[in-house]
């Protein structure tokens, strides 16, 4: 039979035993618990981040379309004004070259009447007309070619302001808005349990343990104090 020092020691020692274990869960969970807290944290500000960004982008993106549509309306309005500048012009160079061939029809056919009335017959009326034709048709033939390069130039003036409408027009390129993917979620460590049933029978197991160790020394121990005469 044991005595009872060795039964208070294993006690103890299984006692000490459930204890430690016991702050090691806690220390163990306070840990894991930092560490979860610390990763939500984390995720929070990865996810107010990720917002920032795609609202930024989202601004980013607004402001270019609109200027995109400014540049194009102020381009249009402008090849619209340059058209109709070069229409207006040229539409004055054919009421001013009409004028003229108006005035050249009316001054022959002054000098026509003029031949006529004189009432000169024969060749030499003959030729004076034909001349004043030939002086008629050649001013005619001038007009229309001059009108005809002006409405040349006009067309190479409309070609170029349609080259400088679409040029303006492609200065500015849609933002191609830059893509951001949701940050994983983190995965949160469980705590430990506590020793539990295992745990306290091995607590037990440890206690006897050191118990049946100290034991012979204890009986050792008292039949010295016996021999030396300790107990009478």
């Amino acid at each position: 039979m044991c005595g009872p020092i060795p039964i208070v020691m294993g006690v103890l020692s299984a006692g000490l035993s459930i204890m430690q274990q016991q702050a090691a869960t806690r220390a163990q969970n306070a840990q894991i618990e930092f560490e979860n807290i610390a990763a939500q944290q984390q995720y929070d500000q990865q996810v107010l981040q990720t917002t920032a960004n795609r609202t930024a982008e989202q601004q980013q993106k607004v402001l270019q379309d609109d200027l995109i549509a400014q540049t194009t309306d102020l381009a249009n309005m402008d090849f619209e004004n340059q058209i109709a500048q070069i229409n207006l012009g040229l539409m004055q160079e054919q009421e001013a070259a009409g004028q003229q061939k108006r005035e050249a029809q009316k001054e022959f056919l002054e000098q026509r009447g003029e031949v006529l009335a004189s009432g000169r017959v024969g060749n030499t009326v003959s030729t004076l007309l034909a001349d004043y034709r030939r002086q008629k048709a050649a001013f005619d033939y001038a007009t229309d070619q001059n009108l005809a390069f002006s409405g040349a130039q006009a067309q190479q003036e409309k070609r170029s302001s349609a080259t400088q409408r679409a040029g303006r027009i492609a200065s500015q390129q849609p933002y191609l808005e830059r893509t951001y993917l949701d940050p994983l979620k983190p995965m949160m460590r469980g705590k430990v349990k506590g020793p539990g049933a295992i745990g306290f029978l091995s607590a037990g197991l440890g206690g006897a343990q050191t118990g049946l160790s100290v034991y012979p020394g204890m009986k050792q121990l008292e039949k010295q104090l016996e021999t030396d005469g300790f107990f009478g």
